[in-house]
């Protein structure tokens, strides 16, 4: 009981900026939980799945585990407020159903994608909100009514809010879209850049792509700006993290970041020169991809192999570009950039990319 009231006091005593904090938190660690299985192991599958029922059932189980990121995020974040079990399965189930990632059909219920991950943000933060506001507050009443407030009501008001949300996503794509209008040295810096700077929000990039078929020297440009922002963050990283941390930036998996970039923004700047430097690296070399790659960087190696599948002449030699694209110039690059930024920079140093692990 005394361990109890301790945890409930620390609870109420929740400042907003910790509030913000223990979400951000959950969704850096949601987001690699999330898409770490098949970033490893999906492009990998596809070319041995085919006849092996096995296999087959593992490339679907993956590709599953993401369609579940709204839950998981709900769960972390549960845990970092040391909700109980029951508050934790609440603030989960309100993720899932607010996030889009479940669509109501005639036919039932199908998994649809990871839904919109800023709108998961919103449902995540009413539902943690409204499970703080009336925990320990409704007596013996509390098992029958939460369950029925907290995922129904937290859950409504995410359908609703998702058609707006939404909108940001498309605004943004016009944006990037408009980019695709001027010439193609121009247009690639521009949207290397923007991809490095919302690769590290929640911020589908994948789904700004899909929705303006983003494709040739456009996608490869912003599958260059995903290679620049995992760079950015691995050499801000490799000192002052520990070694699951920095295995994961390497993977490409720069999400899991979100909370160390809020928390200090002037990492737009590395950002920036890394995505100008990609996007030239992109144009001289010719890197292009369809809408579906624009978002992976070197994750499972489905930019390189996009890219290498849309170039012409020798091979070995496309090889040999892609591999001074998409690993030599960016990992000397942001190595040089990093050392240059802390010696020019006020308050940049190693110290800001700690990542903080979710308390136990």
């Amino acid at each position: 009981m005394v361990k109890n009231k301790a945890i409930q006091t620390k609870t109420s005593k929740t400042t907003g900026k910790q509030f913000f904090s223990n979400i951000l938190q959950a969704v850096g660690a949601g987001v690699v939980i999330a898409l770490i299985p098949n970033a490893l192991l999906g492009e990998l599958l596809k070319f041995f799945k085919d006849g092996n029922h096995l296999l087959e059932t593992i490339y679907q189980f993956v590709v599953m585990i993401q369609s579940f990121m709204a839950f998981i995020i709900g769960i972390l974040a549960a845990h970092q407020f040391r909700f109980n079990g029951a508050g934790a399965a609440m603030v989960g189930v309100s993720a899932m159903l607010g996030s889009g990632a479940v669509k109501i059909t005639s036919d039932g219920f199908i998994l649809s994608g990871i839904g919109d991950i800023i709108n998961t943000n919103l449902v995540v933060i009413i539902s943690c909100f409204l499970y703080l506001l009336l925990q320990n507050k409704l007596g013996s009443l509390e098992m029958i009514v939460l369950p029925v407030i907290i995922p129904v009501l937290s859950g409504i008001i995410g359908l609703y809010t998702l058609t707006y949300v939404s909108k940001v996503t498309k605004g943004l794509g016009h944006i990037v879209s408009s980019f695709t209008e001027l010439n193609p040295l121009l247009m690639s810096i521009l949207i290397c850049i923007t991809y490095s700077l919302l690769m590290v929000t929640p911020i589908s990039v994948v789904a700004i792509a899909t929705a303006i078929g983003l494709s040739g020297l456009g996608s490869g440009a912003a599958n260059m700006g995903i290679v620049a922002a995992c760079v950015t963050f691995l050499f801000g990283s490799i000192r002052i993290n520990g070694v699951g941390v920095n295995l994961v930036l390497i993977i490409g998996a720069a999400k899991m970041m979100i909370p160390v970039y809020f928390r200090h923004l002037i990492i737009a700047i590395p950002l920036m020169i890394n995505g100008l430097i990609g996007g030239l690296v992109a144009y001289f070399i010719g890197i292009k991809g369809t809408p579906m790659s624009a978002g992976f960087g070197y994750t499972g190696l489905v930019g390189p192999i996009n890219a290498f599948n849309r170039m012409t002449g020798d091979p070995t030699m496309n090889i040999i570009l892609l591999v001074f694209g998409y690993l030599i110039i960016p990992f000397v690059s942001a190595f040089f950039v990093h050392e240059l930024c802390k010696k020019m920079l006020r308050g940049y140093s190693d110290e800001i990319y700690k990542f903080e692990i979710p308390k136990q």
